[in-house]
């Protein structure tokens, strides 16, 4: 059951935003750098290694970042360039165009804020707000956060609601990694058996899913494949092909 001890608060009251920068005359000898466009939905698609001296530092790269820090672009919020920094590389630095936010732990959890500051009607508003500003394309700033409000329940139900967030976040995101291996699987599957073949049509779909890598693997691959064919009435690969 929920607390009925929630209390409207300001999120600039239990975050700090954009604290730590970095400055050249640190001298770091190389950069692991998060640009805006490289992460959507808290995931990672690249991290640019930059080495000093080979490697031009982009003069975005400057946010520094700890564990737990809420990453949100401030550029265009509705394509959700945003996540929660759960391990921290070596040197590493984001762009300034996330506003970087620092949650204060004693009053607040991480996870709870990461989740309510990505609910669809929170990333509408904002991109509402962001249209409404003087740049040439929709853009907040970090007060645009800050002054959101919302009504905040004790610290003990935020953790317990931030984890099974979490769980269910960390779950989806192992079963889309282990569909695409199997996908890849499947691929390779095809390749063995018809070479330069191009898939087409809805047998070759099936056999290029997930689902087919599964059978796959309970049965062997070329049983699997001719138990596939059978099923969909097939006599030859002419049905499921089209030749390169």
């Amino acid at each position: 059951m929920m607390s009925q001890d929630r209390k409207l608060t300001r999120i600039g009251d239990v975050c700090k935003t954009n604290q730590q920068t970095y400055s050249v005359s640190e001298k770091w000898p190389f950069v692991n750098y998060l640009d805006t466009g490289n992460i959507t939905k808290n995931r990672v698609s690249e991290i640019q290694h930059l080495v000093t001296g080979q490697d031009t530092l982009p003069s975005r790269a400057r946010r520094k970042v700890t564990v737990d820090d809420i990453l949100y672009s401030t550029v265009r919020p509705n394509q959700r360039h945003y996540g929660i920094v759960k391990e921290v590389l070596p040197n590493m630095l984001v762009s300034t165009g996330f506003v970087v936010i620092t949650v204060d732990k004693a009053v607040a959890d991480s996870d709870f804020l990461y989740y309510y500051l990505t609910q669809n009607d929170i990333v509408d508003g904002l991109h509402a707000i962001g249209e409404q500003s003087v740049s040439a394309y929709p853009s907040i700033k970090p007060s645009d956060i800050e002054s959101l409000e919302m009504m905040l329940p004790p610290l003990e139900e935020q953790r317990e609601i931030g984890h099974i967030l979490r769980v269910l976040d960390d779950k989806i995101a192992n079963n889309t990694a282990i569909n695409h291996h199997l996908e890849q699987i499947a691929q390779a599957i095809w390749s063995e058996r018809f070479g330069n073949c191009e898939p087409n049509g809805s047998l070759a779909r099936f056999a290029l899913s997930s689902r087919f890598a599964r059978i796959c693997a309970n049965n062997g691959s070329i049983k699997a494949l001719n138990s596939a064919i059978s099923s969909a009435g097939g006599t030859t690969t002419a049905r499921a092909l089209r030749f390169a």
